[in-house]
């Protein structure tokens, strides 16, 4: 696996006062960070993803698990008939899909790829202001805010690292997790933990935090800062570990837990959110996309920061919204990638500017837990903190389709055409069209929530 070292740096505005659990700082400190991009074809040795044709009876699954070299495997908690498999010592992954392969039973076979977030940077200062949230301009939040504020009955599902959305200590860990301070009413839904197992996928790194804060901060409580769909609901999927990573097989469970999640006898989530990527593609990945996108869900993904002409998987898949990023001018952020499967542009950030004059680098601001605490094994300690990247803004465009589904939108499909629509177009686009810089602009969800009469799947 070949590893890239990107510079990480964080502007952080300490929460300071009485509502603070940390202590007022004067200095401006930067944090470091490796961020690696996956190689293509980057896995997890000793593992395969094998799925079963729907008419296999369990026995003959498991005989043939164990004849392709299985030492012991798992079975998708949906219910699915896709196994995750431990192989014997020895065995190579290629070869184990070679035999799984020409089994008759045997729909696919595939190794469990590597996934990554796609932050990038951070600094720290010592306050805290809506007034630091260009992005939030830059979306014409407040014209947004006007028309659509969000439904909890619209839930958008982060699939990341976790977010620090409860006080629980693991009995096992002994780890003290908090809940970040600015959820205000912000309602959150079960959700799983798909890195280690239980249903408290609570947040180890920062990233998840950052980026559920952007679409449902608490919004208009005299603290911190905002989210643009304040008022829907979140679910925490956690997927990725506490360095950024996870694997193929726990997205595809995360995209089947959110899209089948029944509450009330309704399934609740309508987006899901994928600040995550690889270079390599997954069927197994592929096949959950569509089972949600057919089942009703916008999925929203981030094309990627190698600054390259190559959309990240699975961001570059048909039933995906791509999302690349622009900076503080409106221009394509550096580190973006572009390509023909760019659909949408929405607020990255880039910390090594600062175009709008604040006095601040043009991060994307937003709560999540402290570096400089999460370094000594706390996660109990907050700040407001800048990040770039295309995962800064994916969120931005969750959280505007998760306002046309409180604006009565019900089809993924329509939600997807009106923000095209609607988007601002740049880079010299035509009206209605695209380039592969921009797709087809950035997203205007007050311009696209009037609805334009499109709702049905007839508008695809």
């Amino acid at each position: 696996m070949t590893t890239r070292a990107f510079p990480v740096a964080a502007f952080a505005l300490l929460l300071g006062g009485s509502s603070s659990p940390l202590p007022a700082q004067d200095v401006v400190k930067a944090v470091r960070q490796a961020r690696t991009v996956a190689a293509p074809f980057a896995y997890r040795d000793g593992q395969v993803i094998v799925a079963f044709r729907d008419a296999v009876d369990p026995r003959d699954a498991e005989r043939a698990l164990r004849s392709g070299g299985g030492l012991e495997a798992r079975r998708s908690r949906t219910g699915a008939a896709r196994f995750l498999v431990m192989l014997e010592p020895g065995l190579r992954v290629p070869d184990a899909i070679a035999a799984f392969s020409r089994m008759p039973e045997v729909e696919y076979a595939e190794p469990n790829g590597i996934m990554r977030r796609t932050q990038a940077t951070t600094f720290k200062p010592d306050d805290h202001y809506y007034k630091y949230q260009w992005d939030m301009t830059q979306m014409n939040a407040e014209r947004t805010w006007g028309i659509q504020k969000g439904s909890p009955n619209v839930a958008v599902a982060v699939l990341d690292g976790g977010v620090a959305y409860e006080d629980y200590t693991d009995p096992v860990t002994g780890q003290v997790f908090k809940k970040a301070p600015d959820w205000g009413d912000t309602k959150f839904l079960p959700g799983y933990d798909f890195v280690n197992g239980d249903a408290h996928p609570d947040d180890d790194e920062f990233h998840g935090t950052h980026v559920a804060s952007t679409i449902a901060e608490g919004t208009n409580n005299a603290i911190g800062m905002a989210g643009l769909a304040f008022g829907c609901a979140l679910m925490p999927v956690k997927v990725l570990d506490q360095n950024g990573e996870g694997t193929f097989f726990d997205v595809a469970e995360g995209i089947d837990y959110a899209a089948g999640y029944t509450e009330g006898g309704v399934k609740p989530v309508k987006v899901i959110n994928m600040s995550l990527g690889s270079e390599s593609d997954s069927q197994t990945v592929a096949s959950a996309v569509d089972r949600a996108y057919s089942g009703g869900v916008l999925l929203v993904a981030a094309a990627g920061n190698a600054g390259q002409n190559a959309v990240d998987f699975p961001a570059r898949l048909a039933n995906v919204v791509a999302v690349g990023a622009l900076d503080a001018r409106k221009e394509k952020a550096a580190y973006s990638n572009t390509g023909p499967e760019i659909d949408l542009v929405a607020p990255g950030g880039d910390c090594n500017r600062d175009d709008n004059a604040d006095g601040v680098p043009d991060c994307v601001f937003q709560q999540m837990p402290d570096p400089d605490f999460l370094k000594v094994g706390r996660y109990d300690q907050f700040c407001y903190c800048g990040l770039d990247g295309t995962s800064m803004a994916t969120p931005h465009v969750s959280a505007a389709a998760a306002l046309l589904f409180s604006q009565g939108f019900t089809d993924p499909a329509a939600v997807r055409k009106a923000l095209e629509q609607t988007a601002e177009r740049l880079g010299g686009a035509t009206a209605g069209g695209r380039n592969d810089t921009f797709g087809y602009g950035l997203a205007q969800p007050a311009a696209a929530l009037p609805g334009l009469g499109v709702d049905t799947a007839s508008n695809k």
